[in-house]
């Protein structure tokens, strides 16, 4: 995963990159728990992010899917938003990672990247939580913390190879990472980790 140096040191281009990536990664919990008009601007905002990484979209562009992000969710402002026992507090998360990703496209920064990595291993290990029975692990004073479970190991793998490969390109003159390259790893993890997602939704009852 990226260390805290590796991130203070990434360039702007850098950290659009990171918070794509980290967007896209986090799509599969939409997929499978969101709404449709949630998935719709999902699938456009990631789009932009993109394009934006590559210059081929204006930051005004991503800050204007984000109104229309923010004029839905005024309208549906008496909804409760924050209870992890229903399937769209997961949704309403990866649609919080886009929206971090398209204003970092404008205003890219070390602590937005930060609280979306946080995000995306904390919806992992809340699924890991959930597959493994839920049974709490109690960390005494002095004890080693236990391993994290495979898909949070996943999601610190991908973070690492991914800083790894921006680490490699800023050490080739004239070299810059491959969009494209980096946008279809993320895609790979979306669906090594769909059937996890899958099953958590069903052991939730919301399949």
């Amino acid at each position: 995963m990226p260390t805290a140096e590796e991130l203070r040191d990434a360039s702007g281009d850098e950290l659009k990159l990171l918070g794509a990536a980290a967007a896209e990664r986090g799509v599969v919990f939409c997929r499978f728990l969101g709404s449709d008009e949630q998935q719709d601007w999902l699938s456009g905002g990631l789009d932009l992010v993109w394009a934006a990484a590559s210059d081929e979209a204006a930051a005004d562009d991503c800050l204007e899917h984000l109104d229309a992000l923010e004029a839905e969710d005024a309208e549906g402002q008496d909804e409760e938003h924050d209870s992890t026992e229903r399937p769209g507090f997961y949704a309403d998360q990866a649609v919080g990672l886009v929206a971090e990703a398209l204003v970092g496209s404008a205003d890219p920064s070390t602590e937005r990247v930060e609280r979306a990595l946080r995000t995306l291993r904390t919806l992992c290990s809340m699924v890991v939580f959930k597959l493994g029975g839920e049974v709490p692990v109690v960390v005494r004073s002095g004890d080693s913390r236990p391993a994290p479970g495979p898909l949070v190991r996943r999601e610190l793998d991908a973070e690492h190879e991914l800083a790894a490969l921006l680490t490699r390109a800023r050490g080739a003159s004239g070299n810059a990472a491959s969009v494209d390259e980096i946008r279809a790893a993320a895609q790979e993890f979306a669906r090594e980790v769909t059937s996890a997602v899958r099953e958590f939704a069903e052991a939730s009852g919301w399949r």
